[in-house]
């Protein structure tokens, strides 16, 4: 009788709510859609004139291009001092942008990074965002510093960057006597789009300056200001006439791997990535023996505790429509597929919806390898104005059984402050083991349903999460199963230029689960608080009660951090101390970000913890973790990554790249893990050319 309540709540509400809010919820007229809408607009320039990307302005087009500026600064919600001057022009085949960074300061001007993709922490830098289909669900970003380094990403409905996108375009900046300027050429065929006259894009643009800690949007609301349901219009687009270019893109690889752990073994691999538009808006992708695209360390892959952690995926295959599988609870991780033999994928936008599907043929591994071939479909259909409702299919069929899973979700505003989240999948498992003996044959079930304030600066959520005991799909990443009850989170998030505080933020969270059989399994109680002062010292205090059966688990800590403003001064040292599965601890933190010369920014993050065991073992823990880049050129660097943690658990990556020419990179990496029981070391080197 018990199971089937739990089924009730976890799968046919969220269903019925689903499908509810699908039909009455978000019946608000499309007001952001109106030319008269109460958002700031401006007009691009179309023009036949090629662009010089250097970052001069003198082109005679931009003297004729409307300019708009007024950028607001999130802090005070006033003007930025330091404003931000922008034009926008096109061709049949461009878009192109220019943007002048006004300083009064610019000795002061903060920049380092010069890779291509990287995340410009310390840096001054500024996001352009575009909207093409103007739907307020998605988004592609691209970002420059203001030494010209190049980075870019898009964003699904669920909010979440995915950094794994990037896409082929120009960009080049200059730092003037009082401002730093760049120009980028955008090919239209690098984003979804339509070909027809008359369009209206969302549009807004992002900047950060560091020296004043102040970041300013275009178009600014205090609420989700990040998000595309709050762009502003770029209109004026006649593009029926564009031309459509395919956007052919052939990446072939070669790569040699020699292990020598006592045994030497050389492997020898070449694999092909290719990709190319059907439409404007939809794109193909196919792959054969694929490498990592661009070869990166992943920086924290060793924790205190063996817990399996999700990474970012990094593979060309998967950079398309990635952004659409983020789900709340994730049916999808691509990084269970590891050695792949083959794929294809179609993703892009139909009417309405936005979808993806492909099929991988090879392993994936989850605590297991299994061999066989994969299929994922994902859509997710546009609501009234800012609503959507997705549908997920997978099929893994492998040699030794399968792993189906269906599901529906659905995000819908009730208001623009009021939200109503849900997730309902049903999973279908069959596995053999070497012997031909099931492990598993079961069905199960996952749902969640969430109502969702969300007002600056508040954000606050009620859920409730029923997943059965079973729910461990092969592709999916799960970490917790057999639970079912509510939870609660609130969250106070403002800054000022007024206040006692530069910035204030305090959470409070509590969960509390129940397993199938009606036992208290988890219920946790946590408070948090981070404050940051006008003289940029801030303190973080923390504490957790958390019962996770059988074990009553505490946590206090308290930190201090200095000049937030300045990434590379900046240090953040924190103590912790209490109780974790029936072991007392003391733990203390120190992180660290300096840059001993220009082109050397290095992190640096050291734990250690004092632990009493009740049998009267002591024991000390520590993890030790490096990360830092070095540029020869900007064509040429080398980064590495030193993890090591007690007991000889460690994790050293040193990688050298060089683009010898245009879209043409050499690598050369050493890889060294070890455990409590092996260590594992390889050299590889790999040439990838994109053209």
């Amino acid at each position: 009788m018990k199971k089937h309540t739990y089924f009730f709540q976890i799968f046919i509400i969220p269903i019925l709510g689903c499908f509810f809010f699908s039909s009455f919820g978000d019946r608000s007229s499309s007001a952001h859609d109106d030319p008269n809408a109460p958002v700031p607009s401006f007009r691009a320039l179309k023009v036949d004139a090629p662009l010089t990307v250097d970052g001069l302005l003198d082109e005679p087009f931009w003297r004729n291009c409307e300019v708009t500026s007024n950028f607001i600064d999130i802090r005070s919600q006033k003007p930025a001092e330091q404003q931000t001057l922008v034009r926008v022009a096109y061709t049949r085949k461009y878009l192109y942008i220019a943007v002048e960074c006004l300083d009064d300061n610019i000795a002061e001007i903060r920049a380092s990074e010069r890779r291509e993709d990287r995340s410009f922490d310390g840096d001054d830098w500024i996001e352009v965002h575009f909207d093409p289909p103007h739907n307020h669900r998605g988004k592609y970003a691209f970002f420059s510093n203001p030494l010209g380094a190049r980075a870019d990403a898009s964003e699904g409905p669920s909010g979440v960057f995915n950094r794994g996108w990037t896409a082929e375009w120009d960009l080049a900046a200059t730092i003037q006597a009082d401002r730093w300027v760049f120009e980028m050429r955008i090919p239209f065929g690098v984003m979804n789009y339509e070909r027809k006259d008359d369009q209206t894009w969302g549009i807004n643009f992002t900047r950060c300056l560091r020296r004043t800690d102040v970041t300013s949007f275009w178009n600014y609301n205090p609420t989700d200001y990040y998000k595309p349901r709050h762009f502003g219009h770029l209109t004026g687009l006649d593009l029926a006439d564009s031309e459509f270019d395919r956007n052919f893109e052939i990446a072939p690889y070669v790569s040699t791997r020699v292990d020598f752990n006592g045994d030497t073994d050389t492997i020898f691999q070449t694999g092909l990535d290719a990709s190319f538009r059907l439409t404007p808006a939809i794109t193909t992708a196919w792959t054969i023996n694929p490498d990592f695209g661009q070869v990166e360390a992943d920086d924290d892959t060793i924790e205190l505790r063996d817990t399996e952690r999700f990474l970012s995926e990094k593979r060309l295959f998967f950079r398309e429509g990635e952004e659409l599988l983020n789900l709340t609870h994730r049916l999808y991780y691509s990084r269970r597929f590891t050695d792949i033999q083959a794929g294809a994928k179609v993703s892009g936008r139909w009417n309405d919806t936005n979808f993806a599907l492909l099929n991988i043929q090879g392993d994936a591994v989850h605590d297991e390898t299994r061999h066989g071939n994969t299929t994922v479909f994902r859509a997710l259909q546009d609501i009234g104005e800012k609503s959507s409702l997705g549908y997920y299919l997978s099929d893994a069929e492998f040699d030794d059984g399968h792993s189906r899973v269906a599901g529906v979700d659905g995000y819908f505003f009730l208001t623009d402050d009021w939200r109503y989240r849900m997730q309902g999948s049903v999973a279908d498992d069959r596995m053999e083991n070497e012997i031909g003996r099931i492990t598993k044959d079961r069905i199960d079930y996952l749902g969640s349903s969430s109502l969702i304030y969300n007002k600056y600066p508040w954000d606050i959520h009620l859920d409730y999460t029923g997943i059965s005991e079973g729910f461990n799909p092969t592709l999916g990443y799960i970490p917790r199963r057999d639970i079912f009850g509510p939870s609660f989170r609130a969250a106070y998030n403002h800054a000022s230029d007024e206040r006692w505080y530069k910035r204030l933020y305090a959470s409070f969270d509590t969960k509390l689960y129940e397993n199938e059989n009606g036992k208290t399994i988890l219920r946790d109680y946590s408070f948090d608080t981070d404050i940051v002062f006008h003289n940029d010292y801030g303190i973080l205090l923390g504490h957790d009660e958390d019962f996770h059966d059988p074990y009553d688990n505490t946590r206090t800590v308290a930190g201090v951090s200095m000049n937030n403003s300045d990434l590379w001064k900046s240090m953040e040292v924190s103590y912790g101390w209490g109780q974790f599965e029936a072991i007392d601890y003391d733990e203390v933190n120190v992180g660290k970000r300096f840059k001993p010369i220009d082109r050397l920014p290095i992190r640096y993050e050291f734990t250690i913890r004092f632990e009493d065991d009740p049998i009267g073992k002591d024991e000390t823990v520590w993890l030790n973790r490096i990360v830092f880049d070095f540029y020869f050129t900007d064509k040429m660097w080398i980064k590495s990554s030193v993890q090591n943690r007690a007991n000889s658990i460690h994790n050293l990556s040193v990688i050298y790249g060089w683009e010898f020419v245009r879209n043409a990179h050499w690598y050369l990496v050493f890889n060294s893990v070890g455990d409590k029981e092996e260590t594992g070391n390889s050299i590889f080197t790999k040439i990838a050319y994109t053209f």
